[in-house]
C-alpha cells in the first residue's frame, strides 16, 4: 500500500448500513447485493469495534482495535475483493432503492481506501490512538443499551487490551504531523483524570464484584497511560515533521465522496470569491446606518482610502462597539443554551423551520473532546432504537489567559450568539438528523450526508433574519451576514490549506482583516482545519446544493412558491445524497 504521511477521516463517515425492506419477493441481483451489504458491514465493525459500539452494533463490545500490519493489508484485501463484487453486479436489475444503495456504497468505499492508502492515521495520527482509547470505554459507560453490569465487563475487556493498543502505537507512529502529536499531547492528561475520576461514578450502580474487576484493570491501566504520554512527548514530537496537508487529489476526492455534489469544485470557487465579495458589500450597507449613529461625528463619505480599505474601517468600527457586550468566560455555554431556546420559541410560533418534540440537551464538552471541535451532537447510534440527544459545546480552556479568553468572547458577542445558536447547536444539525434517522432507510441513518446535514443550517439562517426573528435588528442581520461569511471563507481556506501551502499567518490575516473575526476565533479556526480535513468546505457545498435545489423549485412553481414549505419539504427527506434529494423534492 502507498504510505503517503497524512491524516486520519473521522471513522464517523466510514459507517455503512443494511438497507431495511426487503421482500421476500426480491430480485437474485437484490439478493447478491444484500449479502455483499452484510458481509461489508460486519467486517466493517469488526475492523472498528469502537465505532460499532457508538453506532449501536454491541457484537463487538468486548474487542479493541488492531491496527498490525497483517491485520490492515487484511482488510484492504477484503475490500478490493468487495469493490470487485459489487461491479459484477448487473446494476439493471437491483431495485432503484438499491441502485442508490449501491451507488452510495462504493463512494464509501472509495474513502476508506483513501483511508488505507494515503491517510494511514495508525502511522501519522497519534490521535488515531487517543480516539479509541477514550470512546472504547466512554462509549460503554455512557450509552444505557444494556445492564450496567454487562457494559462494564466489556469495558473491562477493552481496557485489558489498551495497553497492547499503546504498544502497537509506539511501534506503528513515525513522522505525524506537529500539530497532531500536540493536540495528543494536550488530550492526555484529560484522558487519564477520565480514568481516573469520572469512571468510578459512570460505574458507582454496578455491582461490587464487577465494578472490583474493572477497577482493578483501570487501576493498572493509569500508569502506562502515564507512560504514553511521556512517550509523546519525550519520543514522538521530536519527530513529528510530518505534513498534516491532504494534497489536491485526496481532498477533491475526500469532498466529493462526502458531498455527493454535482457541482465542479471551479465553479464551487468561482461561486465562494463572489460571494466574498457581496455578502461584504452587505455588511457595508447594514453597517452604514449604525455607524452614523454610533459614530455621528465621522462623515463616512471623508473618509480616506480606497474602497476596501473604508469597507473594512466602518464594518470594524460597529463590530468595536458591540464586541464588549459578551457573557464571561463561565457564562459562555449558558448563554448559547439560552440563545438556543430564544431559536426554538421562535421556530414555535412562526412554523418557518419545523420543531421536532424530541428535547436537546445541551451541556458544556468534556475537555478530552473539546480539542479536537467546538461542538458536539451525541445521539442514538444507527442501530439502537431509542436514546437522548445531547449537544456538547466546547468552552474556553481554563489555562487561557485572560487576554485570550477576552478576545473568544467578543466574536461570540450576544448578537452574534443567536445567530450562531441556530447554525450550530438548535437547530442546527441535531434538526435534519433527526429527520434523517427517522427515515425507514437504515442507510440514510447511518450514512447522513454531510454536506447537506451542514448546509440546511446556514441556508436557515437568512429565513430566521427574514421571517422577523430579532425584531429585524441590524446588529442580528450583522452577525447573520459575518455567519454567512464564515461558511464562504472557511470553503477558501480548506481548499487553500489542504490543496495548496496556505500558511497559518496567512489564514489569521485573511480572517481577521477580510473576515472581521478575532484574533483568538481565527487562530481555533486554523486548528480546527488542520485537525478535521473537509469540514471547513463541507457547509458551503451543502448550501450550494440547497440554493441551486431552491431555484430549480422557484423555476416549477413561479408565483406558488413558499420558502417555508420548501424548507419543510427539504428537511422532511433527510441528509441524503444531492441527487436522491433533488428527485424527491422536485416530484
Amino acid at each position: 500500500m502507498k504510505k503517503t504521511k497524512l491524516i486520519a477521516i473521522l471513522s464517523a463517515f466510514l459507517v455503512m448500513a443494511i438497507p431495511l425492506g426487503y421482500l421476500f419477493g426480491q430480485s437474485q441481483e437484490d439478493a447478491k447485493f444484500q449479502k455483499i451489504l452484510e458481509t461489508y458491514l460486519d467486517e466493517y465493525w469488526k475492523f472498528n469495534p469502537t465505532a460499532a459500539t457508538l453506532a449501536g452494533y454491541y457484537k463487538y463490545n468486548n474487542n479493541l482495535e488492531d491496527p498490525s500490519e497483517s491485520n490492515i493489508d487484511k482488510r484492504d484485501a477484503f475490500l478490493k475483493k468487495i469493490n470487485g463484487d459489487m461491479i459484477k453486479l448487473d446494476r439493471s436489475k437491483l431495485s432503484p432503492e438499491n441502485q442508490q444503495s449501491l451507488n452510495i456504497l462504493f463512494d464509501y468505499i472509495d474513502l476508506e481506501f483513501v483511508k488505507l492508502e494515503n491517510l494511514l492515521p495508525w502511522d501519522y495520527n497519534p490521535l488515531y490512538y487517543n480516539d479509541i482509547i477514550i470512546n472504547s470505554v466512554y462509549g460503554l459507560l455512557s450509552k444505557d443499551f444494556a445492564p450496567i453490569d454487562v457494559r462494564v465487563k466489556s469495558a473491562t475487556e477493552r481496557v485489558k487490551l489498551i495497553p497492547g493498543l499503546i504498544k502497537r502505537a509506539k511501534e506503528n507512529l513515525k513522522t505525524p504531523a506537529q500539530a497532531y502529536t500536540e493536540t495528543a499531547i494536550a488530550q492526555m492528561p484529560h484522558i487519564i483524570d477520565f480514568y481516573k475520576n469520572e469512571v468510578p461514578t459512570l460505574i458507582a450502580s454496578a455491582s461490587d464484584p464487577v465494578k472490583h474487576l474493572f477497577q482493578t484493570e483501570v487501576n493498572k491501566l493509569i500508569p502506562v497511560l502515564e507512560d504514553y504520554q511521556r512517550y509523546l512527548q519525550n519520543d514522538l514530537l521530536p519527530k513529528s515533521t510530518g505534513n498534516f496537508r491532504l494534497g489536491p487529489e485526496v481532498h477533491r476526492r475526500l469532498i466529493q465522496r462526502l458531498s455527493g455534489t454535482v457541482i465542479s469544485q471551479e465553479e464551487l470557487i468561482s461561486r465562494a470569491t463572489t460571494d466574498v465579495k457581496n455578502i461584504r458589500r452587505e455588511m457595508l450597507l447594514v453597517c452604514i446606518p449604525l455607524h452614523k449613529m454610533m459614530y455621528p461625528e465621522i462623515d463616512i463619505e471623508q473618509m480616506q482610502g480606497d474602497q476596501d480599505v473604508v469597507m473594512n474601517r466602518v464594518i470594524k468600527n460597529v463590530f468595536d462597539k458591540i464586541k464588549g457586550l459578551h457573557p464571561t468566560r463561565d457564562e459562555l455555554v449558558n448563554s448559547i443554551a439560552a440563545s438556543a431556546e430564544k431559536v426554538k420559541t421562535f421556530g414555535l410560533q412562526t412554523k418557518v423551520f419545523p420543531v421536532p418534540e424530541e428535547n436537546l440537551t445541551i451541556k458544556k464538552m468534556p475537555a478530552y473532546f473539546a480539542l479536537l471541535t467546538p461542538t458536539r451532537l451525541i445521539g442514538p447510534g444507527a442501530y439502537d432504537t431509542q436514546g437522548n440527544y445531547t449537544i456538547e459545546i466546547a468552552g474556553i480552556p481554563t489555562d487561557w489567559p485572560d487576554e485570550k479568553a477576552n478576545s473568544l468572547l467578543e466574536e461570540y458577542n450576544y448578537f452574534y450568539l443567536d445567530v450562531m445558536a441556530a447554525q450550530k447547536v438548535f437547530p442546527g444539525i441535531f434538526v435534519p438528523l433527526l429527520s434523517t434517522r427517522k427515515s425507514s432507510s437504515l442507510i440514510s441513518k447511518v450514512f447522513p450526508n454531510q454536506a447537506l446535514l451542514l448546509g440546511w443550517p446556514v441556508y436557515l439562517q437568512e429565513n430566521l433574519i427574514t421571517a422577523g426573528y430579532g425584531d429585524f435588528d441590524l446588529r442580528l442581520r450583522l452577525a447573520q451576514l459575518k455567519l454567512m461569511l464564515k461558511t464562504a471563507m472557511d470553503f477558501i481556506i480548506d481548499l487553500n490549506m489542504h490543496q495548496g501551502g496556505m500558511t497559518k499567518d496567512q489564514v489569521i490575516k485573511y480572517l481577521t482583516i477580510q473576515g472581521f473575526q478575532t484574533e483568538a476565533e481565527a487562530e481555533r479556526k486554523w486548528d480546527y482545519l488542520v485537525l478535521n480535513p473537509g469540514m471547513g468546505a463541507l457547509p458551503y457545498v451543502g448550501l450550494q446544493e440547497i440554493l441551486d435545489l431552491e431555484k430549480d423549485v422557484q423555476r416549477t412553481k413561479g408565483d406558488n412558491f413558499n420558502r417555508t414549505d420548501f424548507l419543510t419539504k427539504l428537511i422532511s427527506n433527510g441528509a441524503i445524497p444531492p441527487a436522491q434529494l433533488r428527485s424527491r423534492v422536485l416530484n
